[in-house]
């Protein structure tokens, strides 16, 4: 029987107050969400994932929770991953998802992950910039306060939805939970096409326990991001959930759950 989430917080390297809930018990799994997202999203998955691992969920900063600092770059995220990873203990697996995944790479690059590192759906620029020139159009929306706009932008030239999928996303609740959180969004573009186009950076983790998890229903540069990704890291493992989307651990949170505990199965024998 999984436990109730409790409520915690540490401090990052910039003094940042980083909130995060720790539900479940077993070896220990810190989660960290994508962009547009915070914590609580992830309940639905934790409840299933609490059964076999004790999860650390932290919000990023600049949303629900946890605090935030004016100079921000990806390595604010990194600094953010440690000190969670740092409260969860000795030996903790890291899972992260879009956005979050891009920061944990970034974390496995200068830190080793004592667990298994897996990364669900990173926007990897497999197909050129992920933002792009286009990132000028969702700035000039956040600018104007129209967060609605800024979010058709971007699920239309940044997620690479089709135009056609986008009223039906407004139906569904996380339209919602998302809007508000439209501005943080612009900074973390930014890092993202900052880093560049070289995905072969990451080869250096192979060797060391990774796996990553994708939708086949997801757009199609997102499934690339992670078949190339598990090209790249030599002796990395894959799960591709059957019709998933970037957002499966909200459609079938059991599902995700599975790939979750395969991946640090895989993990732990290799």
């Amino acid at each position: 029987m999984s436990t109730e989430p409790t409520y915690h917080s540490t401090t990052s390297a910039d003094g940042t107050e980083i909130a995060y809930y720790v539900q479940g018990s077993g070896p220990a799994l810190v989660i960290t969400h994508g962009s547009i997202a915070t914590s609580d999203q992830w309940l639905p998955a934790t409840a299933e994932l609490s059964r076999d691992f004790t999860c650390y969920v932290f919000d990023r900063r600049g949303r629900a929770r946890s605090g935030d600092n004016a100079d921000y770059s990806i390595q604010n995220e990194v600094e953010d991953i440690r000190a969670v990873i740092e409260a969860a203990g000795p030996g903790a697996s890291l899972l992260a998802h879009s956005y979050g995944a891009l920061c944990a790479l970034a974390y496995a690059l200068q830190h080793e992950v004592e667990g298994t590192l897996i990364l669900f759906e990173p926007p990897l620029p497999v197909f050129g910039p992920v933002a792009g020139p286009k990132l000028e159009d969702y700035r000039a929306a956040i600018a104007a306060g129209d967060n609605a706009r800024a979010l058709e932008i971007a699920l239309v030239e940044f997620v690479r939805l089709p135009a056609e999928a986008v009223p039906y996303v407004k139906q569904t609740p996380l339209w919602g939970a998302i809007l508000p959180l439209a501005p943080t969004w612009t900074r973390e573009l930014e890092q993202i096409d900052a880093l560049g186009p070289d995905i072969d950076r990451y080869s250096v983790l192979g060797g060391k326990p990774t796996h990553v998890i994708g939708g086949t229903g997801t757009t199609d540069f997102l499934l690339e991001s992670v078949r190339r990704l598990n090209r790249t890291v030599e002796g990395s493992t894959i799960t591709e959930l059957p019709d998933l989307d970037h957002f499966g651990h909200l459609a079938d949170p059991a599902g995700f759950a599975g790939a979750v505990r395969q991946g640090v199965r895989a993990g732990a024998t290799s």
